[in-house]
């Protein structure tokens, strides 16, 4: 009677179920087993949209001479004073990037170069910051807007959950057209993106000359942030 059973079910749904030991024949389709039940494998994707709130900028300084040693003591100095001016401005996150000294030919000289990277959550100080480094020398290498750690999780999980619900109504309206029900989701799979990172917008101006004045500050506007999450589950359907 079972195996008369099972017949009857694979002969009236050709398209959503397999045999037992097969692979499914395309995403969402039914999988049946020996035994009572089905599985079924879904997935669903969801976006959410933040507004950032953090902003990012990569500035570079290079100092040339006709020695390693003065280039480098050159370079130290310029960096020096633009961490202890990054420092002073309240909320603002200033670190060093990598420090490379080379030769350059044609004339032969040493250069020094190393990057400054600066973070914080009001744009309008860093943005001022970066005009006052400018008039210094330093160049911008790149500027963007991301999400800080906790805002991109909360996101994600907002994203996870509307995906997730997606995958329920599927479910059950797969299960209603076979005549069965939702007894229970066996699996879930979650898999974000990582659309929070920071998407540097601004090309390098040229260097300016030491000693000059501040520069205007960099005009700069801020993008939604997509956040998305793909969910995977599968689900376990049972006889009515």
């Amino acid at each position: 009677m079972r195996r008369a059973a099972l017949a009857a079910m694979l002969a009236a749904l050709p398209v959503l179920t397999t045999l037992p030991g097969t692979a499914p024949r395309a995403q969402g389709t039914a999988v049946v087993y020996p035994g009572p039940g089905t599985l079924l494998r879904l997935s669903e994707s969801a976006e959410v949209t933040r507004a950032p709130d953090e902003i990012r900028a990569a500035l570079r300084f290079e100092a040339r001479d006709a020695t390693a040693a003065g280039a480098q003591a050159a370079l130290n100095r310029v960096m020096a004073a633009a961490l202890d001016t990054a420092r002073k401005v309240e909320g603002v996150t200033p670190s060093t990037g990598p420090y490379r000294t080379w030769r350059q030919e044609d004339p032969v000289r040493w250069v020094a170069g190393q990057a400054l990277n600066l973070r914080a959550a009001d744009q309008a100080r860093l943005l001022e910051l970066i005009g006052t480094l400018q008039g210094r020398g330093l160049t911008v290498g790149g500027m963007g807007y991301n999400l800080t750690r906790d805002t991109a999780r909360t996101a994600q999980q907002e994203a996870a959950s509307i995906a997730l619900d997606a995958i329920r109504r599927r479910a059950d309206a797969v299960a209603s057209g076979m005549g069965m029900r939702v007894e229970r989701i066996a699996e879930v799979t979650l898999d974000g993106s990582n659309a929070a990172s920071a998407r540097m917008m601004a090309p390098a101006p040229a260097p300016s000359p030491m000693g000059a004045r501040a520069a205007p500050p960099p005009v700069a506007q801020a993008d939604d942030v997509v956040v998305s999450a793909l969910v995977s589950a599968v689900v376990v359907l049972a006889p009515r």
